[in-house]
């Protein structure tokens, strides 16, 4: 049997003025589109929720049973490649039977509205992992004691408040915290802190992107022993 071609869209951080041409026009090609509930806004058609439930998740079995009539998009927040449904549809699906259409993540825009390059960078995500009973955000601290420059992808559990108490409980305190909220919404704000300062913080609402800096003349390593 022959199936149509998936795509993983990346659409941008949020705002639809951060969606490419090359995005808008495979979009325009699909029969169908999923995505998350807060994406469904950016355009003006139907679009079916991305249900990740289950093993395998909803939406991969639902791609699996109607790709053969349906060209179907997957539209994903930021660029697929960095922590998005790709690394899902990629363990059932051949490398030929589906195509990236990148996007502008929310990374990118942060270290862009720094004016700063992130080649150097190490990238962390945090969404999903528990943050309750200070337990360690897999390696988070590990991270920053190695890079001089981290930046973390938050959820409504790992708040910005949460990574700089997982920071202090393993003696990480000399470090630059910036904290971009909401970026390329009307609500965007970015605040520079330290990791103090970060823990005094109210907590955001929506999703951050938290840049952890190495402060000049920081020792190689701030690590300590975790605190329990």
């Amino acid at each position: 049997m022959s199936w149509k071609k998936l795509y993983i869209i990346g659409v941008g951080p949020g705002d639809e003025s951060y969606i490419t041409p090359a995005a808008r026009a495979k979009v325009a090609e699909c029969d169908l589109l999923l995505s998350s509930q807060r994406l469904t806004r950016l355009f003006d058609r139907p679009i079916r929720k991305l249900d990740l439930k289950g093993d395998p998740p909803a939406a991969v079995q639902f791609i699996l049973e109607n790709r053969a009539r349906l060209k179907i998009g997957v539209l994903v927040s930021g660029d697929p490649g960095l922590y998005s449904f790709l690394g899902v549809i990629s363990n059932y699906l051949g490398q030929d039977e589906f195509e990236v259409v990148p996007g502008i993540s929310s990374v990118q825009l942060a270290f862009a509205r720094l004016k700063l390059g992130w080649e150097d960078a190490c990238i962390l995500s945090l969404h999903g992992r528990d943050a309750d009973g200070g337990r360690d955000a897999d390696g988070l601290a590990g991270a920053v004691a190695q890079h001089p420059t981290v930046a973390v992808l938050t959820d409504g559990r790992w708040t910005p408040r949460e990574i700089a108490r997982d920071l202090l409980g393993h003696g990480i305190e000399d470090r630059e915290v910036i904290i971009c909220e909401n970026l390329s919404y009307p609500e965007e704000r970015i605040t520079v802190s330290d990791v103090r300062g970060a823990l005094a913080s109210a907590d955001s609402r929506g999703l951050s992107v938290v840049i952890i800096r190495k402060r000049k003349g920081c020792p190689e390593s701030s690590q300590a022993s975790s605190t329990e």
